[in-house]
């Protein structure tokens, strides 16, 4: 097998569904499969011999499921993984468990060769694996309560705000839980987020970070009125951004024309917070892969507004905020704790 190559462990039971991700991989410039399991204990034992740079890891497995699978392999050997779920409801639910636990990123299953969709979810997948193989990853997720409250600087009375923006991307879904669940219920303003995601996960984001904090999460929907206390989430086919009307602000949702990169893009967001609130705005780049929202934040900055990002020590990926502080976007980077408590003292 050439050097240059990306070294795939598939953990799945069935045998049809491994030979199909198998063909998937395989047939990938760039990626070869160097083994299978059929459950999460075989997929323990693989990552310690084969030391694959990249897991395709099944959520629903015997003798051991692919979260229990992935909380071993990240205490042990920690190594990318990428959740390879259906999309039943369950299933979704752990997989966001097992995002909490060390995994990177999810992705749905493939359908059947003979479906419509099957060219796009491949591709999704192996673009997955790719991308996350080269993330650096650590020994075991970090606990809320292990990272300690440090106030922020800058005690001079803070201004009213409209709304808080957040961006993130790999590593997105455990870093909002956190900083999600740290704001009290009565939080008094509306929060809107982008996470990179494929669209049929969103629902099921929202369901999840919903058990984690009193405020309440939603997926956003066009002309939506903006309420403080609630999280609205873009959905994964449209653009999320703001308007002002006479009874306040509304989420509006774009598709995209091609003119970003990514959709939702972190900086339809930050852009149209910059433009709407101005200096009222608050905008927050968590970790992540790439340069999304560098641009936006900077925006949001120069018109006043506040800025903040995830610091290095904390974030799974480091792309996004290193990224946005490079291009003097970032007034502070924080700990996820101290984003919490920096949003508390805002309002």
């Amino acid at each position: 097998m050439p050097q240059d190559r990306i070294r795939v462990l598939i953990a799945e039971d069935s045998p049809t569904v491994r030979q199909q991700l198998t063909r998937l991989i395989n047939d990938t410039p760039g990626l070869q499969v160097i083994g299978e399991a059929r459950d999460g204990a075989e997929a323990i034992q693989l990552t310690e011999s084969l030391k694959p740079d990249v897991i395709s890891m099944d959520i629903r497995m015997p003798v051991l499921d692919g979260l229990e699978a992935t909380r071993r392999i990240m205490a042990r050997h920690p190594t990318p993984i990428v959740m390879v779920s259906g999309l039943l409801d369950s299933e979704i639910n752990l997989s966001f468990q097992a995002l909490e636990a060390g995994a990177l990123a999810v992705v749905g299953k493939p359908p059947a060769r003979s479906e419509a969709s099957y060219e796009a979810r491949g591709r999704q997948l192996v673009t997955t694996l790719a991308a996350m193989a080269g993330v650096s990853v650590v020994r075991r997720w970090e606990r809320a309560e292990e990272v300690p409250v440090v106030p922020v600087s800058r005690p001079q009375p803070a201004p009213n705000f409209d709304l808080i923006a957040i961006g993130a991307s790999a590593g997105g879904p455990s870093a909002l839980n956190m900083l999600l669940g740290a704001l009290p219920a009565s939080f008094p303003l509306p929060l809107l987020v982008v996470q990179h995601m494929p669209e049929e996960f969103i629902p099921g984001l929202a369901r999840w970070l919903a058990e984690s904090t009193g405020l309440k999460v939603t997926v956003a929907e066009q002309d939506m009125p903006l309420a403080g206390g609630h999280v609205y989430l873009a959905p994964g086919s449209k653009h999320l951004s703001v308007a002002r009307i006479a009874s306040g602000l509304t989420a509006q949702l774009t598709p995209n024309t091609g003119q970003q990169r990514y959709c939702p893009a972190v900086d339809v967001l930050f852009d149209s917070v910059a433009a709407v609130c101005g200096g009222r705005g608050v905008g927050i780049i968590l970790t992540g892969m790439g340069d999304d929202g560098a641009s936006g934040l900077l925006r949001l900055r120069r018109a006043g507004g506040r800025t903040f990002a995830q610091d290095r020590a904390g974030c799974t990926v480091f792309g996004m905020p290193a990224a946005a502080l490079e291009r003097g976007g970032v007034e502070q980077m924080l700990s996820l704790m101290q984003l919490a408590d920096a949003l508390r003292r805002l309002v």
